[in-house]
């Protein structure tokens, strides 16, 4: 079944280092851009990298607890609208600094933290501890991951968050992240947010970019029009390899009929993006009914018999083996 969501990612530009009153200028702005999410009825709204200092001044340096001022103001206006939050920053946990994602409920209370797992050395160097986990969160309207700028390059966290069943991961960077945003979605078959100071983009489970906002809007019309970026996203659709499953797709549409089900063939790329388009069958189960195979499960079988092939053990006839 379809399952849209409407999601804003917030681009904003930052105050030059030693501004006057910056971080309280800076919550405000949050403040603001967080009403305008509400008014574009999203269900999550979510900043940049160390939101609340950004890019310039001591970025590392400027670490706040949980019961600082940035996360408080931002529980306050997710409860007041009835939205999720992702507040990224420096964390100070009992003494412990870490780039972190803060994920706060509807109800304003904080639903869960993903610690940075790969800081930079300049992050290593000025004292900041990496996470070692990366927890997907179950919302209101689906399992949803966060990860930070550098972990982009790094396999294992991608894994662990397809591992968890994350269907939308929302990536706070620094640099916008560019071609490298299409390598997650392929591989573990999860949608993304990117957002950065600068630009904000939505990426499909094919890797295509479906919405693109550049930074300096807000500037530009003197507070006319909030930097965010809003998409509708349905987090009921998944990425097929086409080997094996075009056939079980044309077997859905005969039972079901075409009109129900949602298959894009992208055939230069071999892939597929398909979805339930009934009220009561969600895609998974279609997946499960008729014997198809995700891409992100086909690339691990794939694994599997490429192991058992160099050990010479592999046979056609294997019972993993889709037929």
């Amino acid at each position: 079944m379809a399952r849209p969501v409407t999601i804003s990612l917030v681009s904003f530009p930052t105050f030059p280092a030693g501004a006057p009153d910056r971080l309280a200028r800076t919550i405000g702005r949050m403040e603001t851009f967080v009403d305008e999410a509400a008014r574009r009825d999203s269900a999550l709204v979510a900043f940049p990298e160390t939101c609340n200092y950004l890019a310039s001044g001591p970025t590392w340096l400027e670490a706040e607890p949980m019961d600082g001022p940035t996360l408080s103001a931002m529980r306050r206006k997710a409860s007041a609208h009835g939205m999720y939050v992702v507040c990224p920053l420096v964390l100070d946990e009992d003494g412990t600094r870490r780039n972190s994602s803060v994920l706060i409920g509807r109800d304003g209370r904080v639903a869960g933290i993903y610690r940075k797992n790969f800081p930079t050395h300049e992050e290593l160097d000025a004292g900041v501890i990496p996470g070692t986990e990366a927890p997907v969160f179950e919302t209101d309207f689906g399992r949803l991951g966060l990860s930070i700028c550098f972990d982009l390059f790094f396999w294992e966290v991608g894994s662990r968050l397809a591992a968890g069943g994350a269907e939308l991961v929302i990536w706070s960077s620094m640099p916008p992240g560019g071609r490298m945003l299409a390598r997650w979605p392929t591989e573990f078959g999860f949608q993304m947010g990117a957002v950065t100071s600068n630009r904000s983009t939505f990426v499909d489970v094919a890797g295509r970019e479906i919405a693109m906002m550049r930074g300096g809007i807000y500037d530009a019309t003197g507070g006319e029009v909030a930097p965010l970026t809003t998409a509708t996203l349905d987090l009921d659709r998944r990425l097929l390899c086409h080997d094996y499953n075009l056939r079980r797709i044309e077997a859905v549409c005969e039972k079901y009929g075409s009109s129900n089900i949602y298959a894009e063939w992208i055939r230069s790329e071999c892939l597929v993006v398909f979805g339930s388009q009934m009220p009561d069958i969600t895609t998974d189960e279609l997946i499960r009914e008729f014997d198809m195979e995700t891409m992100r499960d086909y690339l691990e079988r794939a694994r599997r018999s490429r192991k058992r092939a160099l050990e010479g053990a592999y046979c056609p006839d294997d019972a993993e083996q889709m037929s």
